[in-house]
């Protein structure tokens, strides 16, 4: 929190350096407290039920704390709102409930993309990479966070692998500001809008999201790295070490790449058919000019809702109702796995597409032996069983809290489409919570139950709904 403070201090906002300075001092007590209140024994390894509440419990406590400059600043009248903002950012969701998001102070509106930011990696990462005293526990934390087949580590420490995933992240960060400051955008825009970037965030500084610097250097830019970070880390680190070959044979890469082209393809030729012909007073006109104008708006929203970024350059809301329920499927799936997007992971929707097909083959063939593969490898049934697993939980808890929103009086696209936005850390999704609205006219329970949903996605389910569970805290 020091470095919205000082950017509060130089903009010279005296409501803002307050909060900030009242949250780095209520953070810092609890956290001194904490640390000499718990006494933890170097020889006392941590289990896999600790590694799971200890991730859970300190993501609700960080969004709880980022709370604190929204609540104390008053830019939100209550902590509920507040602490939406803030699970929205260190999720990297990019859901929102300012309606004048360019008239909140510098402070705000770094910190909002600062919390992304360190969202996109992971807190918990983040903290493994600089305490390697935590020792065998951390690749219990680093699992526990990142759970799922392809976690792997790219070095045998944890606190190793951290370490290269954050220079990754750093130099990709490093690489964008400049390019964003080419196109035209201000330094300050231009370092909060990277932060959101890499981050897959999608939190902007503007109203209007990328679509107010009306640049299509910067949105080819933007729908670049928002690719490249939604593409497995351990992909990035094998290019920067020169492994081309293994880039090139990943299925889930190849899979995501064409998903997005076959996406991009779809709605374009969708708005161009669909869409951009209607009516005006008997004259027939156009509402994006040509094929290529149809691409340009198609490519952005379809690579930023794939990703899970949520940045927007057209209200896609008002697109056919098709080219809607197209894009809302696109949420589901999300980046790759081992990246900082949301989603269900391209991995897991790659191996239920295989096994679904090698069950179609069995009925034909009975006595057939037939191995999911993934990557040229075969996957263990035990890896199949999860994901089916997560899959059918995924999609139930997605219809309950669709139903809970429901019945506090939200409207039906809007209960589903939201539930959706943010079970896969999206942001905007239809309805009264489209493109060019906020979250601000929710009914504060259904804030709530969103909350929760924007960690279920962030933490991919298990490691929220395991802490839950009696079985977890038996002996």
């Amino acid at each position: 929190m020091f470095t919205p403070f000082g950017v509060s201090f130089f903009y010279g906002t005296k409501e803002e350096i307050w909060a900030f300075a009242i949250a780095i001092i209520v953070s810092g007590t609890v956290g001194l407290a904490c640390k000499y209140s718990f006494k933890y024994k170097n020889n006392e390894d941590i289990t896999v039920r600790e590694g799971f509440a200890i991730v859970v419990f300190w993501w609700m406590s960080c969004a709880f704390f980022g709370a604190l400059p929204y609540w104390l600043s008053g830019v939100c009248n209550t902590f509920c709102d507040s602490y939406f903002e803030s699970m929205s950012g260190l999720t990297t969701t990019g859901a929102t409930i300012f309606a004048n998001i360019e008239g909140l102070p510098h402070g705000i509106l770094f910190w909002r993309s600062m919390t992304q930011w360190l969202g996109g990696m992971g807190i918990v990462v983040f903290f493994v990479a600089v305490l390697p005293t935590i020792g065998v526990g951390g690749h219990k934390l680093f699992s526990a966070e990142a759970p799922g087949h392809t976690s792997n580590r790219i070095k045998p420490r944890i606190a190793q692998t951290a370490k290269i995933l954050w220079m990754i992240y750093l130099s990709l960060t490093a690489m964008v500001i400049p390019l964003f400051w080419i196109g035209g955008m201000e330094p300050f825009d231009a370092i909060c809008h990277a932060f959101t970037t890499i981050a897959t965030g999608g939190f902007s500084t503007k109203n209007q999201s990328i679509a107010a610097f009306d640049s299509l250097f910067i949105e080819i830019v933007v729908m670049i790295f928002i690719f490249i970070s939604a593409c497995n880390y351990v992909l990035h680190y094998q290019f920067v070490t020169g492994r081309f070959k293994k880039i090139l044979g990943n299925s889930e890469l190849r899979f995501f790449a064409g998903l997005i082209l076959c996406a991009i393809c779809f709605v374009t030729l969708a708005l161009f058919f669909f869409e951009s012909s209607f009516y005006n007073g008997g004259i027939k006109e156009h509402k994006y000019e040509s094929i290529g104008g149809s691409l340009r708006y198609a490519a952005f929203q379809a690579v930023s809702l794939t990703t899970s970024t949520g940045y927007s350059t057209a209200d896609f809301d008002s697109w056919p109702n098709f080219c809607r329920f197209f894009l809302v499927l696109l949420m589901f799936i999300g980046g790759c796995a081992g990246s900082t997007a949301g989603g269900m992971k391209v991995a897991r929707v790659l191996l239920l597409l295989k096994s679904s097909a090698r069950e179609l083959v069995r009925l034909l063939r009975p006595r057939a032996i037939m191995h999911v593969k993934l990557g040229g490898k075969p996957v263990s049934e035990d890896i199949l069983t999860n994901t089916l697993g997560f899959f059918v939980i995924y999609l139930g808890l997605f219809g309950i809290f669709s139903l809970v929103l429901t019945i506090f009086g939200t409207e039906v696209v809007t209960s589903f489409s939201a539930v959706a936005s943010m079970m896969n850390n999206i942001g905007p999704a239809l309805a009264d919570v489209g493109t060019t609205k906020n979250y601000s006219g929710i009914a504060y329970p259904c804030k709530w139950v969103l909350i929760f949903c924007m960690l279920l996605g962030r933490l991919e389910i298990y490691a929220v709904i395991l802490i839950f569970l009696p079985i977890t805290w038996r002996k």
